[in-house]
């Protein structure tokens, strides 16, 4: 045990130009003629010369690559050595060289990184004034962006996560894949799941960010400024999730607005839905406001369902169920008896 000690400090001094010539002729020898000497200096040197030559991983531990580098030097339990065999001084330098080799593996892991990470191209979608078209990414999902919202996203993700950054409102379907979460970050809000359908409305003016899903489980949680997790809800098919971000509060509820998505379906379905509610729905849909002249009017109630007809179909029939008249003046209505 001794021996096979003495024999990784002995080249350990020598790679490193810290024995005397003469020490330096002796190991030189022995390297040639002695084949434990020949073995162990090998593979020394390997690692001294070209400390990477292990691949590196997207999941690089420094912790692990620090344990690597100890067991591989320490190998053997702790002997006492007399000083006439070993300098005091050597086994602080083989520390020093053990820590140079984790720091020139981690130096090594973050050029890789960011050369990685420089690779990476990003893509942008802005639906401007209209709905945009299902947006594919590479991993199967597909995004479709309500009017005057923003998607970020790469063109390739990476093995082990799929990110996205978003603004304004939108629909998700996505691709199933354990093995990497999709996360979508606005703001400090953000949504992490595997594989789920849902919509996301990001309102700045508001400071309001809802995610209501239709199908899967989603994670919604917000983080501080150094991405730590301030708090979290779980929401499930039929769940509401609504952050503040004036406030901070993040708080899950049912789903009670059967029209969420209508922006994209076209559809608007109304089971006894009080009229105020009613046209707040139809104006989200259609890009237009309702005002009521009496708000008694707010007390009716319309079950229907209308199927990517056009904004003037759609009051007439409202007018013909409860009596009522629309004028406007441009996007602005008017609604009265």
């Amino acid at each position: 045990m001794l021996k096979n000690r003495n024999i990784e400090l002995q080249i350990t001094s020598f790679l490193a130009g810290e024995s005397s010539p003469a020490e330096q002729k002796v190991i030189a020898g022995l390297i040639q003629t002695d084949s434990e000497y020949r073995d162990t200096y090998n593979e020394l040197k390997r690692i001294w010369d070209d400390p990477l030559f292990q691949p590196v991983s997207d999941t690089y531990n420094v912790d692990n690559a620090w344990l690597k580098v100890s067991k591989h030097v320490y190998n053997q339990p702790l002997s006492v050595v007399q000083k006439s065999v070993v300098k005091p001084a050597v086994t602080m330098r083989l520390l020093k060289y053990a820590a140079s080799i984790a720091a020139i593996l981690l130096l090594g892991f973050a050029i890789y990184q960011v050369s990685r990470e420089a690779d990476v191209t990003m893509k942008s979608l802005a639906s401007g004034n209209a709905i945009s078209s299902p947006l594919a990414l590479s991993d199967g999902s597909h995004i479709t962006l309500n009017t005057d919202s923003k998607v970020k996203y790469p063109e390739k993700f990476g093995s082990d996560s799929r990110e996205v950054y978003f603004w304004g409102e939108a629909f998700f379907e996505i691709a199933s894949d354990p093995s990497r979460p999709f996360v979508i970050e606005t703001g400090d809000a953000r949504i992490k799941v595997l594989g789920t359908s849902f919509n996301v409305k990001n309102d700045p003016g508001a400071g309001i960010t809802e995610v209501v899903v239709n199908s899967g489980t989603v994670l919604f949680y917000t983080v501080d400024k150094n991405d730590n997790i301030l708090g979290q809800v779980i929401l499930h098919k039929g769940d509401k999730g609504v952050f503040n971000h004036i406030t901070g509060k993040l708080a899950r509820m049912l789903n009670n607005d059967l029209n969420f998505i209508s922006w994209k379906t076209g559809i608007l379905d109304f089971k006894g839905t009080p009229l105020d509610k009613v046209m707040d729905a139809i104006g989200k849909k259609y890009g237009v406001t309702f005002r009521m002249d009496n708000s008694e009017l707010s007390q009716l109630k319309l079950t229907a369902t209308f199927d990517n007809e056009p904004l003037n179909s759609v009051l007439e029939v409202i007018s013909l169920v409860h009596k009522l008249q629309f004028t406007h003046n441009g996007k602005d209505y008017l609604v009265k008896k």
